[in-house]
């Protein structure tokens, strides 16, 4: 039996010509809002490699959270919603996808990572060893989870420079936390002081929704627990980069010296330059995403920012919330070695008996 994608997959262009030379797309890890119920258990099935590399996360959050982090991957129950959760559930599940891509002969260009994502992003490129990757994002998911309750997030249809313009009255009380994209402009506040900002932006006819968070990160609210957070990732030794690592702190390519403690200070504490980021990309000649995530959320901003910059290109996923991650992994395997990105290899691996990497696969 063959799995079949059942929709195009995100992209500018219509399906990708033969022979359009080399694929090697960026890879793209998102950040919160990714998760949900039994995101890993089909691949913990049917996949070798992606098992292998969760149940090595799973020994370092054991160590650092003290809880099982396959039950929560697998568990219809799990408490994905609590933030200490949620954060190493998906780096974990991201730095997995990762390896199997890489498995199937899809080895990425550069990395760039949206706000925890970034973490997943450090490891891929060679920055951060698996140990280091799981200690910071399980500080981080517990730092940020001591403000739960006292912070919210949305996401409204403005530009990064005109908030203040269009907000005036809020100094001091609301952030930009998220430069999503030449268009839209993530904010953060104390949650009833947000929802006076939405009223007057729909009052205005500003799109604008709230961010399904339980906790407001990239603001001044994480600036009490910066030292905390610093000493408790100060044994963390970041390594040289294997390929380049687009920052989200500082908008561009970083070398993997300055990923240190303090720098996954900022990256919980300041605001997440994605569409510095991704211009920055576009400014390299790179056209070509894959989204390694349990669901794509960063499509919209890639979408915006190639349109701002007159660019053509190709946007993929790896998995869709609820649906049979097979189908959406292959569909999109289909695609890339079309475009040339280890179709050989990719092959060979959904065919191997004595270690097949998906189940019926034909």
């Amino acid at each position: 039996m063959r799995w079949i994608s059942k929709e195009p997959l995100m992209r500018h262009e219509g399906q990708a010509d033969q022979g359009s030379g080399p694929c090697r797309p960026v890879f793209v890890f998102s950040g919160q809002g990714s998760q949900w119920a039994g995101m890993g258990r089909a691949l913990l099935e049917r996949s070798t490699i992606f098992g292998m590399v969760l149940k090595a996360c799973d020994v370092h959050v054991r160590r650092f959270m003290g809880w099982s982090l396959l039950k929560a991957l697998t568990a219809e129950d799990a408490r994905l919603g609590d933030i200490e959760v949620s954060c190493p559930a998906i780096v974990s599940m991201e730095i997995a996808l990762a390896a199997l891509w890489r498995s199937w002969g899809i080895e990425p260009a550069a990395v760039v990572g949206h706000s925890i994502g970034e973490v997943a992003a450090a490891h891929v490129a060679g920055v951060l060893s698996l140990e280091d990757a799981m200690r910071v994002i399980c500080h981080q998911g517990r730092t940020i989870g001591k403000l739960r309750g006292k912070g919210a997030m949305a996401v409204v249809g403005l530009p990064w420079a005109r908030v203040d313009e269009a907000l005036p009255g809020y100094t001091g009380r609301l952030w930009r936390v998220i430069h999503a994209s030449p268009d839209w402009t993530v904010l953060a506040a104390k949650p009833e002081v947000l929802e006076q900002v939405l009223v007057e932006l729909r009052r205005k006819g500003v799109p604008a929704r709230r961010v399904d968070s339980e906790v407001a990160a990239h603001c001044p609210q994480v600036d009490p627990f910066r030292e905390e957070l610093h000493g408790l990732l100060q044994d963390i030794h970041p390594r040289s980069e294997r390929l380049p690592i687009i920052s989200t702190v500082t908008g561009g390519e970083l070398a993997g010296r300055w990923f240190d403690a303090g720098y996954w200070v900022r990256n919980l504490a300041e605001p997440v330059l994605f569409r510095e980021a991704v211009d920055e990309l576009l400014g390299g000649g790179h056209d070509t995403f894959l989204e390694v995530s349990p669901h794509p959320l960063v499509k919209h901003s890639l979408e915006s920012c190639l349109e701002q910059a007159g660019r053509r290109g190709r946007l993929f996923v790896s998995m869709r919330r609820g649906k049979e991650p097979t189908q959406e992994l292959l569909g999109t395997l289909r695609i890339l070695s079309k475009l040339g990105a280890g179709e050989r290899r990719a092959e060979a691996s959904l065919v191997d008996a004595g270690a097949p990497l998906l189940a019926n696969v034909a």
